[in-house]
Parts: structure tokens; sequence; C-alpha cells
């Protein structure tokens, strides 16, 4: 398992930061800027506590599966203290060169509950492909 920062996306006040700025600014830039649309990369609802969906940087999925579309809603099991919980590949954060925040994966609220972590969050965990890779 790679050992990394988890940071919480797509709980309800990062949903709400974003739609905040939208409706003030009309601009989807600024509103992904301050929060999160709670809507992954290839369409998941990621703002849910219904099933645990993680992102990941570009390059560490292209790493593992060649291309972003290949990498979709392939399962990700993450490490918290002594709990293990697997889900899916939902989303991509930015590059790693662009992550101010140290993060290498984010973790819907689903994820969470999993976990046992209460957003904003921002903690150590381990993480690898749901197939051992």
């Amino acid at each position: 398992m790679k050992k990394v920062i988890a940071t919480s996306f797509a709980d309800p006040k990062d949903v709400e930061r974003y739609n905040k700025v939208l409706a003030e600014t009309g601009s989807e830039k600024a509103a992904l800027q301050a929060g999160d649309n709670g809507v992954g990369a290839w369409g998941d609802i990621t703002a849910t506590e219904e099933e645990a969906i993680c992102a990941l940087p570009p390059e560490v999925i292209k790493e593992k599966w060649g291309s972003l579309k290949q990498a979709k809603r392939k399962p990700v099991a993450v490490k918290y203290v002594d709990v293990v919980v697997t889900g899916v590949l939902g989303d991509i954060m930015p590059s790693v060169k662009n992550i101010k925040n140290g993060a290498g994966i984010d973790l819907n609220p689903g994820f969470a509950i999993r976990l046992g972590l209460k957003p904003p969050f921002k903690t150590d965990v381990e993480w690898e492909w749901g197939d051992g890779g």
C-alpha cells in the first residue's frame, strides 16, 4: 500500500461552497476553486454517503491504467488506522504539480463514514488498487 495524505471532497459544506460561488459569480472555474460540485469526472455522483468514491491524480491513474478512461470505477482500497475500505475511482484530482495541500487521494463522504472520518479532514492513509496492484 502507498502512504499518502487523504483529504475529504464532495462533503455537504464543500458542495455548499461550490454552489454559493457559482450563484454569486456564474463562473464554474471560480466555483470549483472554492468547493466541489459533487459530480466526478465520469459523471458519478460523488457527494454521497451511499458509495465509497475516491479521486486520484491523473499521473497516478495513467501509471496503472495507461489512460484515464480505462480507470473509470476501478476498485481502490484505503486503509485508515486498522480499517480497510474498498471503493471505486470516480473522480480525478489535479495534477500532482498543482496540488497545494499535499494530498495524494481525495475521499468522498461514503469513504469517510466507512473509515470513521468526519469531513473536512486531512489525514494519513494508505491505499492500493483494489486488485492488489
